[in-house]
């Protein structure tokens, strides 16, 4: 393990009762983002995304998740 310390900003939005934006930036240049949204009582679609600001030429990450609860 490393013993350096990050800070990282973020920030969510409730676009609507049934969506949600999250973004946050940490001190290392790594920004990531994602939307939420619930199209049913806790089942859940997410589409997630992660890029390296210092290095933008190297490809980012993209992320799909679905959570379906009874």
């Amino acid at each position: 393990s490393s013993n350096e310390n990050t800070l990282t900003f973020g920030t969510q939005h409730a676009l609507d009762e049934l969506t949600t934006v999250k973004a946050r930036f940490n001190n290392f240049g790594m920004a990531s983002a994602l939307i939420q949204h619930e199209f049913r009582p806790k089942s859940l679609v997410t589409i997630s995304t992660e890029v390296d600001t210092k290095a933008i030429d190297k490809s980012s990450k993209v992320g799909l998740s679905l959570v379906l609860k009874p």
